[in-house]
């Protein structure tokens, strides 16, 4: 009896450190994983753009880091639907909020009937208007730099 007891006991030590070794596996498999996601998620760059960016200077209540730069495209809707060009989500915004349009030569920027407006280096849009690289353009609360 004493053999089979001596027997049990070290197949039962034998599993414990079989469980702690695979234990500490997974946390190693874990920490490995996060610390390799967070490295490319700090290496993906915002695609080239001809046009230039839209880079976010006060995002308002939208959650996106100061700095976030929206790729340009020759016309580019804003708003509060997904479906937008540069999708925010910020209560103030209507679902189209406003166009931003390279015509060939210049940016134009226009409040697409938003309730509560559009504005361009802090002036309220009532028609459309030209902008330049380094103008600012707030919609809602979000506060956006035209960039190359």
């Amino acid at each position: 009896m004493n053999l089979v007891d001596n027997s049990i006991e070290f197949l039962i030590l034998a599993l414990r450190i079989a469980v702690v070794f695979l234990l500490y596996l997974f946390l190693y498999q874990v920490l490995r994983t996060i610390t390799r996601e967070l490295r490319t998620a700090g290496a993906e760059s915002t695609p080239a753009s001809q046009y230039g960016y839209l880079t976010v200077i006060n995002p308002g209540q939208t959650g996106l880091p100061p700095g976030k730069k929206f790729p340009l495209d020759q016309a580019n809707t804003i708003g509060r639907a997904i479906t937008n060009d540069i999708p925010l989500n910020d209560t103030f915004l209507s679902s189209e909020h406003a166009l931003l349009e390279w015509d060939g030569s210049s940016w134009i920027v226009e409040d697409l009937g938003s309730t509560n407006g559009s504005w361009l280096n802090g002036r309220e849009l009532d028609q459309p208007m030209p902008v330049n690289y380094g103008d600012i353009i707030q919609v809602g609360h979000v506060e956006m730099k035209l960039s190359r």
